[in-house]
């Protein structure tokens, strides 16, 4: 077996010029296969970041139906003397999370009235989860320290001609009673998300505040969290999600919360499957006709191993070999060249910043990165593939008349 191993190493490079070229393109074919995984994956973790680290984090805990009405009574089951959140504070899963109340409302202006979504926060523990208080235009954001202030979107205020130090009044229903609660707040800050529904629709004031006009008590209606690995809360049964949701509380992650991007992540998968199978087919042709040209050069020294008594399967391995032999140097070749494209680019990212895409506006670049598949999958996949695709040359040589291969020399 050594011996026709050695063997075939030598016969590839017996024509240098046509085998550097089949393993150049094939090793090509492998390392865009290699970036195309990385680009993929990284695509993706930028579209989830997009997506969720402005507001709404990597998941969240609602009662099950709060989401759909935004009932005010439907708070947080099992959150009495903040036990939920102590209990959070010590999953080693969890990067950060923060608490919200929120409710349906409307602020008025001493020009115009709106409806929004009036939010309660902690200004401190909000700054872990998501990006408002980097997205300030105008005025501050929220402090501890601060009474009945509120921070709008940009359109919200150019909607209802206020400015920094306005006041304006919040009208939202309490809890368990119905009636009517109005509170004065004085406009802090204005924030730009640079999304619509946001900007236009969101007002932000402190939790305790929210609460209280809200007769809440201490209860909450909504926990953003963020993970330290942004898969785990995609996956059908996580550890929190299963933990947390029980007694009428729901875990939503950010593939239940943003479903439309789910979608698209999954279209991609499927994209590089697709683009896996036509460079494999590339890839095939090319293995087979380097062997197929290879054999018709050598037709002469196969009759003559045929004429001196070698077995027909000797004269097949020989070529499978070959075909071993041509895909394991056009691995290592594809891997280097994949290290070197990946490398890069994952050093200086690629810029896509300000696109759209799929409704999400790309904020930071796209940082291919390497994984362990694609060194344990697709060279392997690649070896073993243009091994099989060896067989029919290889039937083929073992086929040979040696009369018939004699007179072609």
């Amino acid at each position: 077996m050594w011996l026709i191993l050695r063997l075939a190493f030598r016969n590839i490079f017996r024509n240098k010029r046509r085998t550097i070229l089949s393993v150049i393109a094939i090793g090509v074919g492998l390392a865009a296969m290699m970036f195309a995984d990385a680009l993929i994956v990284s695509l993706g973790e930028t579209m989830v970041r997009s997506a969720t680290q402005d507001f709404s984090g990597n998941a969240q805990i609602h009662q099950e139906s709060f989401a759909k009405n935004l009932e005010v009574e439907k708070i947080i089951a099992g959150n009495e003397d903040n036990l939920l959140l102590k209990k959070l504070a010590d999953e080693s899963e969890l990067q950060s999370f923060t608490p919200r109340v929120l409710s349906y409302g409307m602020l008025t202006s001493t020009s115009d009235a709106n409806n929004i979504i009036v939010y309660g926060i902690d200004p401190e523990k909000e700054k872990s989860v998501s990006k408002i208080s980097e997205l300030m235009v105008a005025g501050t954001y929220l402090a501890p320290d601060e009474e009945r202030k509120i921070i709008v979107g940009k359109k919200l205020a150019d909607n209802l001609n206020i400015g920094v130090g306005d006041r304006v009044v919040v009208t939202v229903a309490r809890a368990h009673i119905g009636d009517l609660s109005q509170e004065m707040f004085r406009v802090g800050g204005i924030f730009a998300f640079g999304v619509r529904e946001m900007d236009e629709n969101v007002g932000f004031i402190k939790l305790n505040e929210a609460q209280s006009i809200l007769n809440l008590g201490t209860g909450i209606h909504e926990i953003a969290l963020n993970f330290k690995d942004l898969n785990i809360p995609a996956q059908k049964k996580f550890a929190i999600g299963t933990k947390y949701s029980q007694n009428g509380n729901i875990v939503y992650g950010w593939n239940k919360m943003f479903k439309d991007l789910a979608s698209i992540l999954q279209f991609t998968q499927f994209s590089l499957g697709i683009l896996a199978f036509i460079l494999f087919g590339i890839i095939a042709f090319g293995i087979m006709n380097t062997l197929f040209m290879s054999l018709y050069e050598r037709m002469f020294e196969f009759g003559v191993l045929r004429a001196v008594g070698t077995r027909p399967s000797v004269v097949a391995r020989m070529i499978i070999y070959e075909a071993f032999m041509l895909a394991l140097v056009s691995s290592v070749a594809g891997i280097i060249m994949g290290l070197i494209l990946i490398g890069f680019f994952s050093k200086y990212g690629i810029d896509y910043r300000g696109i759209e895409y799929a409704h999400l506006v790309f904020k930071d670049k796209i940082y291919p990165h390497f994984r362990l598949i694609q060194f344990i999958l697709y060279p392997p996949a690649l070896i073993v593939f243009a091994t099989l695709i060896g067989i029919y040359p290889a039937l083929y040589a073992a086929k040979i008349i040696p009369a018939e291969a004699l007179r072609k020399k």
